[in-house]
């Protein structure tokens, strides 16, 4: 039996669950656009920990299903050439980042700060950016791990995003914030 884990947004409206077949990586981003990203919606309270750092537990999109409420995902990116990053447009509840086509199988589930059921983390990254001091370790696994999984999922047919139409197109359009469009 796979083992799965539930998430929903703040309001409960959409709700989502992740499958942990092939096994995702659970870690830590002290990038500014993350902050950014869960700033700009309001949930740096919830979403940021003490140093700044967003958790993520990467997979690939096929591992993903929406419950319920698929209708309230929104898209954002930060400048014209930035990441898809996915939120709740009910309560602006940050759901996941992507790449800006499902051509690579990639996603970035963003979890609430110190969420339960995902293991330890097992890399934090991109830490010049973190509030406080924070050793960066796990890059490269986490970048073979990226690696790894995509090209699985791409060989075993397991390549589908659910944020994606079947002609590679996102399923809403993305405001751009640099841009306020």
């Amino acid at each position: 039996m796979t083992e799965t884990r539930k998430l929903q947004c703040k309001c409960g409206e959409t709700q989502w669950k992740v499958e942990f077949t092939p096994r995702p990586t659970h870690l830590a981003c002290y990038c500014s656009d993350c902050q950014a990203y869960v700033n700009h919606l309001g949930q740096g309270d919830g979403y940021l920990n003490a140093a700044g750092g967003t958790e993520l537990l990467q997979t690939v999109p096929s591992a993903l299903r929406f419950i319920r409420g698929a209708e309230n995902l929104r898209l954002l990116r930060l400048t014209s050439k930035g990441l898809f990053r996915w939120y709740s447009g009910c309560c602006n509840t940050p759901v996941a980042n992507t790449l800006k086509s499902p051509g690579f199988p990639f996603v970035g589930l963003v979890l609430p700060s110190g969420a339960e059921g995902f293991g330890p983390l097992e890399a934090e990254v991109m830490t010049k950016s973190a509030k406080v001091p924070v050793k960066e370790h796990g890059f490269n696994a986490t970048g073979f791990g990226i690696l790894r999984r995509g090209l699985m999922a791409k060989l075993t047919g397991r390549g589908r995003s659910p944020f994606f139409d079947d002609a590679g197109k996102p399923i809403v359009a993305p405001m751009i914030v640099s841009e306020g469009r």
